[in-house]
């Protein structure tokens, strides 16, 4: 083998290591990916533990509208929703299949985010930004 092919073969393993043996989407800065479902409408996953700078991408996989919020003001119960000390609520208004919306978590605390048309059937999210 010839001293540039082996050099070649040294960099392509290495960049495979780094993306099998990088950390999860937990990291902070990274996008963590939550998906909306029919039949029973859901978030998948339905409870997160990130850390603070962590960017959450809702993506509406169903076939029905979807939506993403944490505003008291908008959910049937506003007991329903929950914010820590400090944080803003953020909305991503109706969303149609295949549409998706990212959110950046700034404060540490636990958040929980309701769908408001599938509220009702309890399409509840829970998200715990760990400093």
């Amino acid at each position: 083998m010839n001293k540039r092919f082996i050099l070649t073969l040294a960099a392509t393993t290495a960049a495979f290591s780094l993306v099998l043996c990088s950390p999860p989407a937990r990291a902070a800065g990274k996008t963590v990916v939550v998906t909306m479902t029919d039949k029973p409408p859901q978030y998948h996953p339905d409870n997160l533990k990130i850390p603070v700078g962590t960017t959450v991408e809702w993506q509406n996989t169903a076939k029905t509208l979807h939506d993403v919020t944490t505003d008291a003001d908008s959910a049937q119960n506003p007991a329903d929703v929950k914010l820590p000390p400090g944080a803003k609520s953020f909305d991503s208004g109706f969303m149609a299949p295949g549409a998706t919306f990212k959110y950046t978590f700034t404060v540490p605390g636990d958040y929980t985010y309701v769908c408001i048309p599938h509220e009702k059937d309890h399409m509840v999210g829970h998200i715990t930004v760990t400093k």
